[in-house]
Formats: C-alpha cells, structure tokens, sequence
C-alpha cells in the first residue's frame, strides 16, 4: 500500500516499510478554494487499485478456511466463473459444493461471479465456511 497525501507520496519512510507494497493505494486529497481556505468536506478516503487484472489474465487466489487451518491456492482467469473454482477445491476437499460458502470481504460469492467482477487481484483471500444446520429439536 502507498499513502498519497495532497497528491504526494507519504515521506514517513518507517512508514512505507511496515506497509506492503500491494496492488492497492490510499488517496486522501483536500480541496482549496480561491482564497485558499481548504473545504474539510472535500476529498474522502478512496482506495484505487494500481492494476485491474484483464478477463483472460490468471492471478492466484487463496482460498482460506474460516478456522485458518487449510489454505490452498488456485491460479484461475479473471473471468471465469467462481462455480469452475467451487467444483474443483469441493473435488479436492471431499465436499459438496452445497456444503459450503465461498466470502470474499464479506460478500457471498455467487456461481456466476467472476474476480474481474468482484474485484480480486493476485493474492486476494477467498475465506471458506461450513453451511451449518441445527437448533431445532
């Protein structure tokens, strides 16, 4: 992560050392009028990716139990669908497709959602959780 302040990169170099140098960059900007007063309502937080992976570019997913016992990666298209994905890591796990919830930042992933679509880029972590039933007696 990079921090742009007013448009300039952040100076603090201890920093830039304890950030990683992901994909993504935090803008923080202010707004001057004429006079040079600044507008404190202006220039919101917004995190902008640097590079967007195109449809038929391959980035790697971690794909991450929610106990974080189990990680297995899987290097798939931007543009294909989650449901390719959910088949081979149930095939490999020993699980029903319906057995479990595909999340990635607190989205459901859909069969027919794509990375490209949601977001993803290289090294993104797709979290794993069991579909649990009870309480009835």
């Amino acid at each position: 992560m990079k921090l742009l302040l007013h448009g300039k990169m952040s100076a603090d170099e201890e920093a830039s050392k304890s950030l990683p140098s992901n994909s993504k960059t935090i803008a923080v900007s202010t707004e001057q009028n004429k006079e040079g007063a600044v507008n404190t309502n202006a220039g919101a937080l917004k995190v902008t990716d640097e590079k967007a992976p195109a449809a038929n570019e391959y980035i790697c997913l971690h794909i991450i139990t929610s106990d974080f016992t189990n990680e297995v990666r899987f290097r798939v298209k931007a543009g294909s669908a989650f449901i390719r994905l959910k088949r081979s890591y149930c095939s490999k796990m020993g699980f029903e497709v319906d057995q479990v919830r595909f999340m990635f930042d607190g989205y459901r992933i859909t069969d027919d959602d794509t990375a490209l679509k949601l977001g993803m880029t290289d090294n993104d972590i797709v979290e794993i959780y069991q579909e649990k039933t009870g309480g009835g007696m």
